[in-house]
């Protein structure tokens, strides 16, 4: 025992290395904890240990690393040089030591390696790929084409590395080479079509008009006119003019190659569909207008004579102030529509359409009700889209002012969809005609109920017009300011802005100081808002965020001035930096996650990650 004891002590005093002690776990994780704090002799110490035991593939890198970072280049290369022994001289240990002479400043000796590796590659695709690849990860671009493009010739005739050879002409930034690569691979598989899509998006900034993009459209142009047959290039030119929103472009392209390969109109139906989302309606009611000149027979006609009808409502529904004989013209032809078409489930989208721009543009909530109340009456509709039709009726009953008969029918579709979101919607808007009513005590016991809504856009609306309620019914229970703000609100929804407005400066007026005003403010850019008066409506948000720093709406005016910087004012920083408002001042918000996704769209994040690449292809 005093012998074992004093053995101990002799150990400790001669400080034996704790490379001798260390169990073989320990080893490794010493290793790596000395490689990543940049001690490289240590490091090397326990590699060389690990890779003695165990000489693999891992070992070996980061034991090579070590000897270059130290520059120990005799070591380096005696493990190169094994290791090729050990595999039998597998050509990417040969690029190993080719990198290796290179850092050493021995451009011919590293040559020569390389030159070794390339001409000692079989005649198969996955010899080829390792080289290719390991030359790539060596950073030697240039000797990876070489490889790619020598594994061409070995291989039999058919099989190409197109995509590979693509992409490292994009590394390069050889847009011409790259682009014509890409080309290649689409003449030899045409099922190619969305990794090159996705490849072009990396290397070519499509929104961008510049050498790079003119580049790609000459390309195609240049192969549409030397293979008219093959619809690939016409379809990747569409492709390319729609990421541009050069939809002009997009239009003609997709006309003349309808007209070529007799598609009946179905390509220029998908890019109709685009040009909306796009908010480009003049390109897509070209769309509609071609596909109907093609006549009654076609598949698509009836789609086409909706979406025309519609496209043109959006289009004068978006404007700030349409000219009346436009709106009576739409009026007319949606008409016309569902005479021809007929008053069915897929026309129903089309007459509630008719009854909005009767009821709120054309000023004839009677005609507005009796569309309606027509397609309520229709046996065939679905039970939920009958449902929705009570909804619209009810909207146009409560903009004539029959607040009791809007109420009825919300009851109405509450009591059919008790338990689903329909019915949820319809509570809502009941609970906003008693609070139009005055009847607040009534609308706050609806509010409770809706406050556990599994839609949070709902439960978000009945809890902020509870806390409206609660916070200023006032503790006299006065509920003057009150029912004069729910008047404004009324009128607002009317579309009786004017009235609106003196409403609201009424209620300014006599109450200074009310609670209530932030949510007078946001009334205020509502109004703005739907008088397309941004530059206005912006200024009262900002006005929200500066008085009312605290209040319950910081968050909606937050999102709401990040989206009206983004999509109408054309400010994408102003946008970003309300959007990183919200994210770091309001953390519980229910609007965190669209701004967060907003914030990351304008930072240029990637969202998805990158397309692996294609798998090996051979022509059959």
């Amino acid at each position: 025992m005093i012998r074992a004891l004093l053995l101990v002590m002799l150990v400790v005093a001669l400080g034996v290395p704790q490379a001798a002690t260390a169990q073989p776990g320990a080893d490794e994780q010493l290793a790596a904890q000395y490689f990543q704090q940049g001690d490289f002799e240590k490091a090397a110490m326990y590699y060389e240990r690990l890779h003695r035991k165990q000489p693999n593939d891992f070992y070996y890198e980061q034991l090579l690393k070590s000897y270059t970072a130290m520059k120990e280049f005799d070591g380096a290369e005696k493990l190169v040089k094994d290791q090729m022994r050990r595999a039998n001289g597998e050509p990417r240990y040969i690029i190993d030591l080719g990198v290796l002479y290179k850092t050493m400043d021995e451009p011919e000796k590293a040559n020569k390696e390389y030159d070794k590796a390339i001409k000692q590659m079989r005649a198969d695709q996955g010899s080829v790929r390792q080289v290719a690849n390991a030359f790539v990860q060596a950073n030697e671009t240039d000797r990876a084409l070489e490889a790619y493009e020598r594994g061409e010739k070995m291989l039999p005739s058919g099989s190409t590395f197109a995509y590979e050879i693509a992409g490292l002409y994009g590394q390069k930034g050889d847009t011409p080479r790259m682009v014509s690569a890409y080309m290649d691979l689409l003449a030899v598989n045409e099922g190619y079509i969305q990794a090159v899509q996705n490849a072009l998006s990396r290397f070519i900034d499509l929104d961008v008009a510049d050498v790079r993009s003119e580049t790609l459209r000459t390309e195609l142009l240049r192969r549409i006119q030397k293979d008219p047959q093959r619809n690939i290039y016409p379809e990747l030119l569409i492709w390319m003019y729609i990421q541009q929103k050069d939809m002009t472009s997009a239009f003609v392209q997709s006309k003349a190659m309808d007209k070529r390969f007799d598609e009946g109109g179905a390509r220029l139906m998908d890019l109709a569909r685009i040009a909306l989302s796009n908010k480009d309606h003049s390109t897509a009611y070209k769309c509609y207008e071609y596909v109907l000149s093609l006549g009654r027979n076609d598949a698509n006609y009836v789609q086409a004579r909706i979406g025309s009808v519609r496209t043109r409502y959006e289009q004068l529904t978006g404007q700030p102030e349409p000219a009346l004989i436009d709106l009576q013209d739409l009026d007319q032809r949606a008409t016309e529509t569902l005479i021809e078409l007929g008053l069915a489930q897929p026309t129903v989208d089309l007459l509630r359409d008719q009854a909005y721009l009767n009821a709120y543009y054309l000023n004839d909530h009677d005609r507005a009700e009796t569309l309606l109340q027509e397609a309520i009456a229709l046996p065939s509709i679905d039970p939920k889209t009958r449902a929705q039709l009570k909804l619209d009726l009810g909207d146009v009953y409560l903009l004539a002012g029959n607040i009791w008969e809007a109420s009825l029918l919300y009851s109405q579709v509450d009591l059919e969809f008790k338990y689903d979101m329909l019915g949820h919607e319809a509570r809502l808007r009941n609970a906003k005609v008693s609070f139009y009513a005055g009847d607040f005590l009534w609308a706050q016991g609806q509010l409770e109920v809706l406050k556990a809504s599994t839609s949070k856009l709902i439960a978000n609306d009945a809890m902020e017009l509870s806390l409206r309620i609660t916070d200023n019914l006032g503790l006299d229970s006065n509920s003057v300011p009150l029912s004069y703000f729910a008047r404004a609100e009324l009128l607002r929804f009317q579309h009786r802005y004017d009235e609106s407005l003196a409403v609201l400066d009424s209620l300014d007026e006599e109450f200074p100081g009310h609670t209530l005003g932030d949510d007078i403010l946001y009334e205020r850019y509502r109004i703005a808002y739907a008088r397309h008066r941004y530059a206005e409506a912006a200024a009262q948000l900002d006005k929200v965020l500066e008085l009312y720093p605290l209040d319950i709406l910081v968050d909606n005016a937050l999102l709401d001035l990040g989206r009206l910087y983004e999509d109408i004012l054309n400010d994408p920083e102003k946008a970003k930096g309300y959007y990183e408002r919200l994210l770091f001042e309001q953390t519980g918000s229910i609007f965190v996650p669209e701004a967060r996704d907003r914030f990351r769209k304008l930072r240029g994040d990637v969202l998805e990650a990158p397309p692996e690449p294609p798998a090996p292809m051979v022509q059959p």
